[in-house]
């Protein structure tokens, strides 16, 4: 064993000369002070607002929290991605006008074909009709995000939770067909919740101007008319129009989505793999990537829901689909299987960065809040173990709050450990506590992992 120098000895006696000083002192005090000291223990645990350390692991958001992100979020993100709506709404109306126009002159007529693709169908519509054009929609489409979602994603970890419950299958991740099972029950709720919303946004965004116009035009000037129309018209049971082609879109589209994110997500963040960090970039890949996932599952049930949506109706009853099977095998019997994949750019061109956008906002909006949460609780959490109120901790207060981490360990541990939080200063302050804590769980976790070993 080397040598200790007279500079690292001298050193040592010095950082420890707190602690001894402390504990000569509480040793001079006898058993009054042993009983203050106790009562002060009572103090600082009452004051503390949670298990010191704090567990490791991220923070779980309490379910008001969890569910008004999961709904804010994708409202956020629809802004930006509303034109793209419009167009692959358009896009995929356009065939049921070559559809009549063939009927009435035995042809395709001239202008039956108004949008050669996605970008010509938004220059269009923004040279006609402005920036209001492309955003046509955007006040149901924002009440639809936030109503589907508020189930979409605010009852997904729910879900698995109770479908994949750590009590019984401890650390290990859920399979694949629970993931997509837990996605496929939130979309179908969610598609219950928004389909008013979905109704009225779809007819508001195949309403254009003149030439520009493709299927059937309502005449509807914003959000509130259209609901009102469809309720005169068509009685309550009108809102839910197409409901069941909503659901098992959503069944389709968010299992394969919820179900892509998720896994990619823990792929990306697997430190044995890529490893990245949960931040904006990990969200960006993996939403992307889960939109191309959920386009290709449910571009078909789209294609068929926009048709059913858009027709006029008489008498409650649809005049060119009687119910989705129906459209399903007039759409492919006039246009053929690739019908069914109209609009998929558009589709994509929205769906990818909605997603991208959608999960990147929830998680800087889940993080932001955890880190503010976490900051309060660690100014609590110092003002606790503060007992002086002077905005430092003492030797004295170190080691007690090492004590409330380690109750188990015998002093001489404690002391040690305090010594080294303590880095030969004589005070800890409120902006070195958060790193102290850190080092403290580490300590906490080595002694636990010593204490398995044995």
């Amino acid at each position: 064993m080397p040598s200790t120098s007279p500079q690292r000895a001298a050193a040592a006696a010095t950082s420890a000369a707190p602690w001894t000083a402390a504990a000569g002192a509480a040793s001079a005090a006898g058993a009054p002070m042993r009983g203050a000291a106790v009562e002060d223990d009572r103090i600082v645990a009452a004051a503390l607002p949670g298990p010191y350390p704090p567990p490791d692991g991220p923070r779980k958001l309490s379910t008001v929290v969890s569910f008004s992100i999961s709904s804010i979020a994708p409202a956020m993100a629809v802004i930006f991605t509303n034109p793209f709506d419009t167009a692959k709404v358009r896009l995929q109306l356009q065939g049921e006008r070559l559809k009549q126009a063939a009927k009435a002159g035995g042809a395709t007529q001239p202008g039956a074909v108004v949008y050669r693709n996605s970008f010509d169908c938004m220059l269009k519509t923004f040279r006609m009709e402005g920036v209001a054009g492309l955003q046509k929609g955007l006040s149901p489409a924002i009440l639809r995000e936030g109503s589907k979602n508020l189930f979409r994603l605010g009852m997904y970890d729910p879900v698995i939770n109770a479908m994949h419950p750590k009590s019984v299958y401890g650390a290990s991740p859920p399979p694949p067909w629970k993931l997509m099972a837990a996605g496929a029950i939130c979309g179908a709720m969610g598609a219950l919740a928004c389909n008013p919303f979905e109704l009225v946004k779809t007819r508001l965004q195949s309403s254009a101007h003149g030439s520009l116009a493709v299927g059937h035009q309502h005449g509807y000037t914003g959000v509130w008319m259209g609901l009102r129309t469809i309720v005169s018209q068509e009685g309550v049971n009108g809102l839910y129009r197409g409901s069941a082609m909503s659901v098992g879109r959503s069944i389709v589209g968010s299992g394969a989505n919820l179900s892509a994110f998720h896994m990619l997500k823990d792929y990306l963040m697997d430190p044995t793999g890529p490893a990245w960090d949960d931040g904006v970039k990990t969200d960006m890949v993996a939403g992307m990537a889960s939109g191309l996932a959920s386009v290709i599952c449910m571009n078909p049930i789209d294609v068929l829901r926009t048709r059913y949506y858009n027709q006029p109706y008489v008498n409650g009853r649809g005049t060119i689909y009687a119910s989705g099977w129906d459209a399903a095998r007039t759409v492919v019997g006039n246009e053929g299987w690739g019908a069914l994949y109209k609009g998929f750019s558009s589709h994509f061109l929205r769906i990818g960065p909605h997603f991208c956008l959608t999960f990147v906002f929830l998680g800087v909006l889940r993080r932001a809040i955890t880190d503010l949460q976490d900051t309060r609780t660690m100014t609590s959490t110092f003002s606790a173990f503060d007992r002086d109120g002077d905005g430092v901790l003492n030797v004295a207060e170190v080691a007690r709050a090492v004590r409330f981490a380690m109750p188990s360990e015998p002093a001489p541990v404690v002391q040690a450990i305090t010594e080294r939080l303590m880095q030969g200063s004589s005070a800890v302050s409120a902006t070195a506590f958060a790193g102290m804590t850190e080092e403290l769980r580490a300590e906490v976790r080595a002694h636990a992992a010593a204490a398995a070993s044995e």
